[in-house]
């Protein structure tokens, strides 16, 4: 026959952290429970007084509310409440009360610091927030648990020695005479701090000497306007997607407005070779689409390698999609020699997960093509052929054609600037929340090829959408459709797993957690004006703005990373196993402290979505 503690031990080891514990930790544990009984409606804890007592609900459900009424937590089986007043040791915040009838378990504080003093796992799981939660999962997630790697360190670490700078009317003659007195293959073009442009030596040899330009001739002429920079603390692995990508050999690092240093190809060239990103620079030396195919068929090596590197899983995404960008303009450029240039300016927009940076292993292409309104007559077959040359490409590349033709083959996505002002301008009147679905895709946009301006317009176009006349109705159906999604958690808190199939008794992870959270936060920023694509980055705007406060930025942040986490570890798992890709977690394979995390990922997920649904009725 079992001891009277046998039922509270086999409950507990079910039950974090208590599952966490030795084994004489968790007799020890069940021991110093006492049970009490007490009917609905009970007040278990008031305002303002002293909570001495860890509160476990063994059946039965317990909320809790703030001075005003307003519901503030709902917990159920195998959940504790009042834990603020009890690790703070402040008077009780929240009025706890009990909505069904319950047996708790109670245990002395005394005995509660006692289990936290022995176990850090199980003293973490009380005393940290909900973002210290959400971020320690994500630390825990990283692969392998490794440490940084060089290609973590800060690009600063490889800069050498401080730029060199001319001002812009210097003579090129001066200033190669300038690069030799000082060994450096760039020189940096402005004056007072203010980075004009770059001249490096192969732009002497290819825009001077091989041109036959007379040695007087300004660096300004001939120098690299508005060149791309990075912050001197950005990882390495950072700069060397940025070169490798851009088909670029100098990097000027800056710090709070300033150049500070400059990094070079030569800086990095170890570490390309001994890294995957170096496929990165192998595609932009490829002359031919067969060339570029044969590398592309190394990226899923390149997914599981980047793991194993150290960088954190969320981070992928954005390292698989700066990959997808290189293939795209490598794919353009080798079109566009041979159908010749374009008769008009124009641009080559990416759509949806690209866009938002957000790719992993298995995506298709979600693409458009804007040009200029004054194209000449004809105009639209040149890039019509490009766009199914670059198709085309991208196909035998592995980003499968778009199932819904999202493509710049489809001529209502190909168009001209115009053209795609008038579709915003007709996506802004659309009160059926079927119709914003449909559309929902391109208010993640972003050039990846061509003119700036182009892309820079339809943008201002896409943040109209939601300051026009029809702002309200536009931003209540995108909000709607937002808050439709079911977030997979229970009354109490646990997961609602898939019921059927062959996923039976799994998370659907992008669809129950990620797309949810993408929407709400699209919709958010077309509210505050934000036009950057990437989920994070918007949400740095919006905090940056005003347009939502630090603590809500930092738990969808936080919410996104660990999601994103779980969902590339995953496809990392599967690729190892030789499976397809596809989004159904097992929550049994994570640890416990990734569980109690994506807990709370959902439960703020589901918070946003009340939040939103109250501003957009």
């Amino acid at each position: 026959m079992d001891s009277p503690l046998a039922d509270v031990e086999r409950f507990l080891a079910q039950t974090p952290p208590f599952d966490g514990l030795e084994p004489a930790a968790l007799r020890r544990a069940a021991a110093s429970f006492e049970a009490v009984y007490r009917r609905s409606g009970t007040e278990i804890l008031r305002i303002g007084e002293r909570n001495d007592t860890l509160f476990l609900i063994r059946r039965g459900a317990v909320e809790t509310h703030d001075g005003q009424g307003n519901l503030i937590g709902r917990y159920g089986e195998g959940e504790s409440f009042g834990l603020q007043s009890l690790l703070g040791g402040r008077p009780t915040r929240f009025r706890a009360t009990l909505i069904e009838d319950s047996l708790l378990w109670l245990m002395p504080k005394a005995d509660f610091d006692d289990l936290r003093a022995g176990s850090r796992a199980f003293d973490d799981f009380y005393i940290r927030s909900l973002e210290e939660r959400l971020v320690g999962a994500l630390q825990e997630s990283a692969a392998g648990k490794q440490s940084a790697t060089l290609f973590l360190a800060p690009l600063s670490e490889l800069s050498r020695r401080a730029p060199i700078s001319v001002p812009r009317g210097t003579p090129v003659a001066d200033a190669a005479r300038v690069m030799s007195e000082h060994g450096v293959s760039s020189l940096l073009v402005g004056e007072g701090g203010e980075v004009e442009g770059i001249l490096t030596d192969r732009d002497l040899r290819n825009r001077v000497l091989a041109r036959g330009r007379e040695p007087t001739t300004p660096v300004q002429e001939v120098m690299t306007p508005a060149p791309l920079t990075l912050d001197a603390d950005s990882p390495v692995l950072s700069g060397i997607v940025a070169m490798a990508g851009r088909g670029i050999h100098h990097l000027p690092l800056t710090r709070d407005g300033g150049v500070v240093g400059m990094v070079t190809t030569r800086d990095l060239l170890s570490l390309q070779t001994h890294h995957p990103l170096y496929l990165a620079a192998q595609i932009q030396k490829q002359d031919t689409r067969e060339g570029v195919v044969e590398v592309c068929r190394r990226v899923p090596k390149l997914f599981e390698l980047l793991l194993a590197s150290g960088l954190r899983a969320e981070e992928v995404p954005k390292v698989m999609s700066t990959i997808t960008d290189a293939v795209t303009r490598r794919l353009v450029h080798l079109a566009q020699a041979g159908l010749g240039p374009a008769p008009a300016p124009w641009a080559w927009l990416a759509f949806g997960s690209q866009a938002r940076e957000e790719q992993s292993l298995r995506t298709d292409q979600d693409n458009g093509i804007v040009y200029a309104d004054d194209a000449p007559p004809g105009a639209d077959d040149y890039f019509a052929a490009l766009a199914r040359t670059v198709s085309d490409g991208l196909d035998a590349c592995g980003y499968v054609y778009c199932p819904g033709g999202i493509m710049a083959t489809t001529p209502q996505w190909r168009q001209p600037l115009s053209g795609w002002l008038r579709h915003f301008a007709h996506w802004s009147t659309l009160p059926d929340p079927e119709g914003v679905l449909r559309v929902s895709i391109f208010f993640d946009l972003r050039g990846i090829d061509g003119d700036a301006v182009l892309v820079s317009r339809i943008r201002t176009a896409m943040v109209d959408c939601a300051s026009g006349r029809g702002k309200a109705v536009f931003l209540t159906a995108l909000a709607r459709q937002a808050v439709q999604y079911e977030v997979p958690l229970g009354f109490f808190r646990r997961f609602v797993l898939e019921s059927r199939g062959e996923h039976r008794e799994t998370l659907e992870i992008k669809g129950a957690g990620l797309l949810p959270l993408t929407d709400l936060v699209r919709v958010r920023a077309l509210e505050g004006g934000v036009t950057v694509a990437s989920t994070r980055e918007r949400l740095t705007a919006l905090v940056a703005r005003g347009a939502m406060s630090r603590s809500d930025g930092d738990r969808l942040d936080g919410a996104y990373r660990l999601l994103c986490g779980l969902r590339v570890r995953l496809h990392a798992e599967l690729a190892r196993r030789g499976e397809a890709p596809h989004n159904h977690l097992d929550v049994r394979r994570i640890s416990h402290a990734e569980r109690a995390a994506l807990r709370d990922a959902f439960l703020v997920i589901r918070e946003a979505q009340a939040a939103l649904a109250q501003d957009f009725p």
